[in-house]
């Protein structure tokens, strides 16, 4: 069945209304790896909307499409009066999915479910889930993979996300916990069930599997490395034979799934499909006995028609959400001269602990950790201390994420005010956190952060703070204007990591207090002529 310019008109229109926060949320996408993917998504759904669909034995009489549709666009009205990137992309799968049962009535619901799916997979989870999906993901595979090397006798030592060898520590990070692959081999999923045209109970069987192989293939990943630095001395870890790695990694898993399942659908065939259903559904051959007329067709459509036009009420107030998303200030960055003139080896003196340790570390410029490290290396009497200079940041840096990525989980958390002959004020308190991960450790974490000016930065006055807590206020009528948006301040962390046996006694907890005001005291008067010189540009 031929689709006409009216009936794709009914599509463009709620989309083109949205066109300004899908493009918005097409660029969120293009910075997560794991959702790089989608313009394929996306083709592929369009090519399963396209083909000829087998007939349908579904009654197509289907009242609830008008109301469906309305409430499709009542959505999108939401996502355009929030200002919601991520509602407008949800508003796209459910646009689309709505249409297609209308437009293409010889699509079951069963497919037009899985073509909607194949879009939504790229659709990040709301609320940082998808952060604890990673950290789930990443406890996941450094507890098996531990579970495994016990098995085969190479000794380690796991220390929450991360496993200890004789050659080098391995970090289980973002990309190695399988986030990537189990977005990949969802759509991998998707795609070979609508080329298949599984039925309900293979398609239940499949996207529920999905994870189990996913979480196989990235073990076999984590398990090669390890394999080949214990056993041969050859560094999978990094580089361009990484990527290999995982490609060829990736290319097995997805191919072990397609087995999966066409064994599925073999036993779908052979053991839940009648014979007499297999001879109907072999015996029709005109889908044209299956789809609506025509004349009711066009009266679904001119009414389809004239419902999104609505939606461009809205249209100015996207595009100004695009240019001040094109106006927000990059990610701050330093080149690495600049970095070498804030305090190095000598920076940190005490009579009260030993400086054993000195390194700096550059990153890439989005890294969540910073771009720069400044870190010193320190003993006292009780426990092995990291602190820590680590910039450039746009504004808050909630520290306690990156150490949740690394296996850490907070016992408790307390705001300290700092003594009131600190150089920067009793007014700048600082942040403290007393950990734990699987394996017993104990660490106390101190770290607070400072602005381009020298001044405390709280994660209370942040900006980024204050804008979300003022979302749902923000609309058409009353959202931030552009003039009166304020740019976030490149900030500067300074931390200190203890790590100990056992929770510290409440002298203890003292005294880490008062050496980590110490080295914050040594610590930013060395940065505040590089700090200075820098707002001066």
């Amino acid at each position: 069945m031929g689709l006409s310019s009216w009936t794709l008109a009914t599509l463009v229109l709620p989309l083109l209304a949205l066109s300004p926060l899908l493009y918005i949320q097409a660029s969120v996408l293009m910075q997560k790896p794991h959702l790089q993917f989608f313009p394929l998504a996306i083709l592929g759904a369009a090519y399963f909307l396209r083909a000829d669909a087998e007939p349908t034995r579904e009654h197509l009489s289907r009242p609830w499409l008008i109301p469906s549709w309305i409430g499709a666009i009542l959505l999108c009205m939401a996502a355009l009066m929030l200002i919601s990137p991520w509602l407008a992309q949800f508003c796209f799968i459910v646009i689309v999915a709505v249409w297609a049962l209308g437009a293409r009535p010889n699509l079951s619901v069963l497919r037009v479910a899985g073509i909607s799916g194949l879009i939504a997979v790229t659709l990040p989870p709301p609320f940082g889930w998808d952060q604890q999906l990673v950290q789930a993901l990443q406890a996941i595979s450094s507890f098996v993979c531990s579970r495994l090397m016990d098995l085969t006798g190479i000794l380690h030592v796991r220390r929450g996300n991360i496993i200890e060898i004789a050659a080098k520590p391995l970090f289980i990070e973002e990309a190695c916990s399988g986030v990537d692959s189990q977005y990949a081999l969802m759509a991998v999923a998707g795609v070979l069930l609508l080329l298949g045209r599984a039925g309900l109970i293979v398609s239940l069987i499949t996207i529920v599997t999905v994870p189990i192989w996913a979480i196989l293939g990235n073990l076999l990943r984590i398990y090669l490395i390890v394999i080949g630095l214990d056993w041969f001395g050859i560094d999978l870890s990094s580089g361009t034979v990484h990527m290999f790695l995982g490609l060829c990694v990736f290319a097995f898993t997805a191919w072990v799934h397609w087995s999966s399942v066409q064994f599925l659908n073999f036993l779908q065939l052979r053991y839940f499909y009648s014979k007499s259903e297999r001879r109907v559904s072999d015996g029709v051959k005109n889908p044209s006995t299956s789809t609506w007329s025509e004349a009711s067709r066009i009266r679904v459509s001119w009414l389809w028609f004239a419902m999104p036009l609505i939606l461009f009420i809205f249209l100015p107030s996207s595009l100004q959400a695009v240019f001040d998303f094109h106006m927000a200030p990059d990610l701050p960055s330093l080149s690495s001269d600049v970095a070498e003139r804030f305090p190095g080896r000598d920076a940190l003196r005490s009579n009260r602990a030993q400086i054993v340790g000195f390194h700096s570390i550059a990153r890439d410029r989005a890294d969540l950790l910073g771009q720069h490290s400044r870190i010193w290396q320190v003993l006292n009497d009780f426990s092995r201390i990291t602190v820590s200079l680590d910039f450039p940041f746009s504004g808050w840096h909630p520290l306690w994420v990156c150490y949740g990525n690394a296996g850490w989980k907070p016992r408790s958390t307390e705001v300290v005010n700092a003594s009131s002959d600190d150089i920067l004020g009793g007014g700048f308190p600082f942040y403290e956190l007393i950990m734990e991960n699987d394996v017993g450790d104990v660490a106390v974490l101190h770290f607070s952060l400072f602005d381009e000016k020298g001044q405390p930065y709280l994660a209370e006055g942040s900006n980024e703070v204050g804008q979300d807590g003022n979302r749902l206020s923000q609309n058409l009528w009353t959202r931030i204007r552009r003039k009166d948006r304020v740019r976030e301040k490149v900030t500067f962390q300074f931390q200190q990591l203890s790590t100990t046996n056992t929770v510290p006694s409440s002298e203890q907890m003292h005294e880490l207090r008062s050496l980590y005001e110490h080295f914050r005291r040594q610590v930013f008067q060395g940065s505040l002529p590089v700090i200075e010189s820098l707002s001066q540009r």
